[in-house]
């Protein structure tokens, strides 16, 4: 190896090849004790592997006599598909059949010599299985917004970012690869230095909001059973008992100040009130015209601006406040707080302060 980097003079573009490697094995191995990121790490090893080939396919590494790198482009999609789903399903598992969704990329073995065809498939392939993905994140924020008052914690909107990235890097690289015959062998160069650059900023970024992300939703498939059973339009009687039904569960909450419970899910009021989760779920949207999770950090927020209006507890923060009202994180409140009042907590404060003779 030694020997051969000595005759061949590393260009920019290995020089990010070998960085992208270094990087999805380091992230595979940061995160292979994560039980729903497991499927990330074959996403990521399979990255390094083509990373690998495209290294090789550059500069003559491994004297290859065929072009393998164009397959992947069948193995991305299906890769970042199961990755997404075991983020999303806790309770999702491998099963054989799933294999099925690598066959393409197999079967194009024989045929990379036809590297524009099957790159045109692949990239229809990485469409339809990010837009899968997409859908079934939106999936996970319903259903965490839902049933949890966590859910602010819990979310996944870097991935869903990531998706559309992942489109426009796509679109643009389909681009250049049709533009091949038509543009320099120098804007080429740059333009794929550019490309690859960019990829490897993004898959950096993927492993580095993996590693923090803090929460993650356990009740999708819950969600959905009890979603299957609900009537599309309640009739008046039913709409009519779901609001006497939010008006003892609203009472309650209060009373009892269950919603400063942190992590409050819907079965925990469920349990409190000794009634259905799909009732307590009913009342609440049809009650409160709010998701699960609104309505709870609406309660949060109210009681913060009662003590905020109240002026007596200067040695506490508003973090401190905060957390006492039941918000689990600073960012979970300030988003909550500015949704609801259309303010930070600091520029309500110093609106109450003001408005004081």
């Amino acid at each position: 190896m030694n020997a051969y980097i000595t005759s061949y003079s590393l260009q920019p573009v290995n020089v990010v090849e070998i960085l992208f490697t270094s990087l999805c094995i380091f992230g595979a191995v940061l995160l292979h004790h994560r039980a729903r990121f497991r499927a990330l790490c074959i996403l990521l090893l399979l990255e390094a592997v083509l990373m690998t080939f495209n290294f090789s396919e550059e500069t003559g590494l491994f004297n290859q006599s065929t072009l393998v790198t164009p397959i992947f482009t069948l193995s991305t999609g299906p890769a970042f598909y199961f990755f997404v789903r075991h983020l999303v399903y806790s309770d999702a598992y491998w099963k054989r059949r799933d294999m099925l969704h690598f066959l393409p990329m197999m079967l194009a073995i024989p045929f990379t010599s036809h590297t524009q065809s099957v790159i045109a498939i692949g990239s229809l392939s990485l469409i339809t299985y990010g837009t899968v993905s997409y859908q079934l994140l939106t999936k996970y924020r319903r259903a965490s917004n839902a049933s949890s008052s966590a859910a602010f914690d819990m979310r996944l909107s870097w991935l869903t970012s990531i998706i559309w990235i992942f489109f426009v890097l796509g679109a643009t690289d389909t681009v250049r690869l049709n533009l091949q015959t038509e543009l320099s062998y120098s804007v080429l160069n740059t333009w794929y230095l550019a490309h690859q650059s960019a990829v490897l900023i993004l898959y950096a970024s993927l492993i580095g909001f993996a590693v923090k992300q803090p929460l993650l939703f356990n009740g999708v498939s819950e969600f959905e059973d009890r979603k299957s059973s609900f009537k599309a339009k309640p009739s008046p009687g039913d709409a009519s008992l779901s609001k006497t039904l939010f008006s003892q569960i609203d009472q309650h909450l209060v009373d009892s100040e269950l919603f400063k419970q942190p992590r409050l899910s819907l079965n925990d009021v469920a349990g409190f009130m000794k009634i259905g989760v799909k009732d307590v779920s009913n009342a609440i949207n049809i009650g409160s015209g709010k998701n699960f999770c609104e309505y709870i950090n609406g309660l949060r927020v109210t009681e913060v601006q009662r003590r905020i209006d109240q002026g007596v507890e200067k040695h506490l923060t508003l973090l401190d406040i905060a957390v006492e009202s039941g918000f689990n994180s600073k960012s979970s409140f300030n988003s909550a707080f500015r949704q609801f009042t259309g303010l930070t907590p600091s520029q309500y404060q110093r609106q109450v302060a003001a408005s004081k003779p």
